[in-house]
């Protein structure tokens, strides 16, 4: 593509050495430049590209994007103000803009991103449509998985991942977005055709430095630049704030307070729940394989954005019948006539409502296998440890992509919530779940928290294979 067409649309401060190359590929990773590319010189925590704008040009770059003025080299140079923001300019153009010529819906939040996404997914596809999913558990493309190490990949990835939908004929993308990726701009350029907001708990202040922050970026995004409309939970205190301020259409949704979209008698047992959905002041009676309030809300979610892009309340409550369990959320196997659960819960709030639900209806005692991400800071650990205790009979701290921090720091802060109450340090995982499943009966329930269907365990700066589905597996057919 002509560079001419690929910085079309971009503010740019300077521009050096024009000539308008045929661009053969555009990378921000050296080590990846092609003959005849481009690389986009970024600024990050541990790295400068401008550091290896040399090393680039040696392999064959024929422009630079930086926002370096005093740049000078024989290739052209486009300069600006924020990289990063021209990143993902440029990664749309290099496509073709793909991602305008398909239904774009975005889910934003802490918890719920992952499940609410998939329900949308689901009932999209049940209604016959092809779909494209970018999130925590990979891409989809109808149901082709990819391997993803984002929950939103970067911008080139990102672009590359809409034209190959577009190619394989999708119509909606399901899409979440992380808080880190709106602040770094990786959605920047795309027009949401809707966004959902579903809620903010503490999560990330390692990265934000303070809630009001962290909150802030997710509610700043949701404006009229950036989306057609959007759906969102009023019963989130953060969410009625959003609600008021939105200059576009709002759709809310709850089941405490007045909204558009709400439920009413909810029934829940260990394994399903059953309630009355009133979408927009129409009536479905849903019946779904999920469990406790919190999918109460992602459904309400769901429904919402489904009738808003058109299709039929008929349609959509036939195609709810066939939602399918969705992988490392609430996966329940079977050892005997206890149960084990393995669920992706791992914010203090998203900790409480799992186990919260699990002791409500069921009789049995919870042993609980959990862990806390060594970015967390000592508050979360703490806090974390003091719900499992409070829910659990037994509790067995292990490793939960600890990265560079010793795992004796972190079961310091999470001992320092249990307390008295019992409990066990165990840092392989795989151990440690095989610690809570020998001390199974019939009157217990094993829950391990905080992985769900993640692949991989983060040890020092290595992503070490690891799945909690394949160590429970394993000990369900071999018993070690």
């Amino acid at each position: 593509m002509k560079l001419k067409k690929i910085i079309k649309g971009i503010e740019i401060k300077q521009l050096k050495n024009f000539k308008d190359y045929n661009i053969q590929g555009v990378t921000h990773v050296c080590s990846d430049v092609v003959q005849g590319g481009m690389f986009i010189a970024i600024r990050g925590n541990n790295f400068d590209g401008n550091d290896y704008v040399d090393e680039a040009i040696r392999l064959g770059a024929k422009c630079v994007v930086t926002e370096d003025e005093s740049l000078q080299c024989n290739v052209a140079v486009v300069v600006v103000d924020n990289v990063r923001v021209a990143m993902s300019l440029i990664a749309k153009n290099y496509y073709n803009s793909c991602v305008d010529k398909m239904k774009i819906v975005g889910i934003v939040g802490t918890s719920g991103k992952t499940t609410t996404t998939m329900f949308i997914a689901q009932i999209l596809q049940n209604c016959g449509m092809k779909v494209g999913v970018i999130g925590t558990n990979g891409i989809y493309i109808d149901n082709i998985r990819q391997e993803s190490r984002f929950t939103t990949p970067d911008p080139i990835d990102l672009h590359y991942i809409f034209y190959q939908m577009k190619m394989l004929g999708v119509e909606y993308v399901v899409m979440e977005i992380s808080a880190q990726a709106i602040y770094y701009h990786k959605v920047y350029g795309i027009q949401f055709d809707m966004c959902v907001f579903t809620n903010i708990s503490r999560e990330h202040l390692d990265f934000f430095g303070s809630m009001e922050k962290y909150a802030r970026v997710k509610m700043d995004f949701f404006n009229n630049c950036n989306m057609r409309e959007c759906v969102v939970n009023i019963d989130d205190f953060y969410g009625r704030e959003l609600a008021y301020k939105v200059n576009m259409p709002c759709i809310s949704y709850g089941v405490s307070s007045p909204c558009n979209s709400f439920a009413v008698n909810c029934e829940y047992s260990l394994t399903r729940t059953k309630f009355v959905a009133n979408i927009n002041d129409e009536i479905i009676d849903v019946d779904i394989p999920f469990v406790g309030e919190y999918n109460v809300y992602n459904m309400l979610a769901a429904l919402t954005v489904v009738r808003m892009l058109g299709f039929a309340m008929k349609s959509i409550e036939k195609a709810c019948r066939c939602l399918k369990q969705i992988d490392g959320r609430y996966n329940v196997y079977y050892k005997g006539k206890s149960e084990i659960i393995i669920d992706f819960a791992h914010t203090p709030e998203s900790i409480e409502l799992l186990l919260r639900h699990i002791s409500t209806y069921s009789d049995k005692r919870i042993i609980s296998v959990f862990g806390c991400v060594g970015y967390s800071d000592d508050d979360k650990r703490k806090e974390i440890g003091a719900i499992v205790a409070k829910y659990s009979k037994f509790s067995i701290v292990t490793t939960d992509n600890r990265g560079t921090v010793k795992f004796d720091d972190i079961c310091k802060g999470i001992k320092a919530g249990i307390g008295d109450a019992e409990c066990v340090c165990i840092e392989d995982r795989f151990e440690a779940i095989k610690y809570g499943y020998n001390l199974l009966t019939d009157d217990d329930i094993l829950v391990v928290i905080g992985k769900g269907a993640e692949d991989f365990q983060t040890i020092e700066d290595q992503r070490v294979p690891y799945s909690d589905r394949e160590s429970v597996m394993k000990l369900l057919n071999t018993g070690v």
